[in-house]
């Protein structure tokens, strides 16, 4: 992959100790026009110090780049930052990963470019953070743009085998407390570099979607913890840039969701909950495939899990070889799909998805 750095701001700082700045902040984006600078702006005005925005242009072709180079040009960005250019598109996972190199915080944040940050959202994960070293990843509360509603609280993992979003749909004040949770919403999220020196950062082949479902499974699986925290608050224009039942946030949520549970979930964990992982197929195949009629998509992203397989199962060596938990505390933290809430969440996004 060739990239190259269209601008780049003002030098890097080091403090009396040497040290480079704590947290580097990485923004993808892909034909984000008219949203994306909404984003870049609210990054630079967080109540601290100390950060450098990193923003990956996956190929866009709407002129958004055009756009960011004016703007850092105009000299608006007193921090420092780098616009980088990739010759093609290579998803949110991709660009992340591209960004990741030039990062040089010990705290990785992404951040979604229909995302709008609150001024005090670095700075609530980078304390939280400091004060939990257990936690690997940290996550916000993703609100949906113009409302007081969760679109993320984190990401949860049900026992039908199927990553969700956290209290989506739910008023933002029924999560006000921090605690640990399955996993981390990687549209506005924080990252320790420790951690994914560890365990690895996301997935280049799962594109899109899901890829922050798998990192939380492995980082869950390698003993790190995940802390909600709610302060943390962003604004997000859901599904901005795929859609909401496009033919491809379809395929890839069908697809990535096979390859996260292939990836991650224990056999024997597979096995005590392989009734319920049927269940979960056929409320699968009933929302994609019947009443969506997307059943050609559906049925090429099944197909397409079996091309990856060889692939994903010497993925699966590696995730399994640093696995550190037993299997009941994956158990513990997964969330029961019997559970009256998870029931209620799921049957009304069924009837009004």
């Amino acid at each position: 992959m060739n990239s190259r750095v269209v601008i780049e701001g003002p030098a890097v700082p080091e403090d009396a100790n040497g040290q480079k700045p704590s947290v580097s902040v990485i923004v993808v984006n892909y034909n984000g026009g008219g949203i994306v600078l909404d984003c870049v702006k609210a990054a630079g005005r967080q109540s601290i110090s100390g950060f450098e925005l990193i923003l990956v242009d996956n190929h866009s072709t709407d002129g958004s780049l055009d756009e960011l180079r004016r703007f850092f040009e105009s000299g608006s960005a007193n921090y420092p930052f780098k616009l980088i250019s990739l010759d093609r598109n290579t998803g949110f996972a991709g660009g992340n990963i591209e960004g990741l190199l030039d990062a040089s915080g010990q705290y990785i944040a992404l951040l979604n470019n229909d995302a709008v940050p609150q001024p005090g959202w670095l700075g609530e994960l980078v304390s939280a953070m400091d004060s939990r070293p257990e936690a690997g990843m940290c996550a916000s509360n993703l609100i949906c743009m113009g409302t007081n509603t969760i679109d993320s609280a984190g990401d949860g993992y049900a026992t039908i085998m199927r990553g969700f979003k956290r209290g989506e749909g739910q008023p933002a004040s029924a999560f006000a407390d921090r605690q640990y949770v399955f996993g981390a919403c990687a549209g506005a999220a924080l990252f320790r570099r420790k951690m994914i020196d560890e365990i690895g950062f996301l997935d280049r082949d799962f594109f899109v979607i899901h890829e922050d479902v798998d990192m939380s499974f492995r980082a869950q699986l390698s003993g790190w913890k995940v802390l909600h925290v709610p302060q943390a608050m962003a604004f997000h224009r859901v599904r901005s840039s795929i859609g909401t039942m496009s033919d491809m946030a379809v395929y890839y949520t069908v697809r990535n969701s096979e390859l996260t549970k292939i990836k991650n979930m224990p056999l024997g964990l597979f096995m005590r909950l392989l009734f319920q992982f049927i269940l979960g197929e056929a409320a699968e195949f009933l929302y994609f495939a019947v009443k969506h009629r997307r059943l050609g998509v559906y049925l090429k992203a099944k197909l397409d899990v079996l091309k990856h397989l060889p692939g994903v199962i010497r993925k699966r060596r590696a995730v399994m070889a640093m696995k550190k938990v037993p299997d009941e505390y994956i158990l513990s933290i997964m969330t029961p799909a019997s559970g009256r809430q998870f029931f209620r969440m799921k049957l009304d996004k069924f009837m009004r998805g």
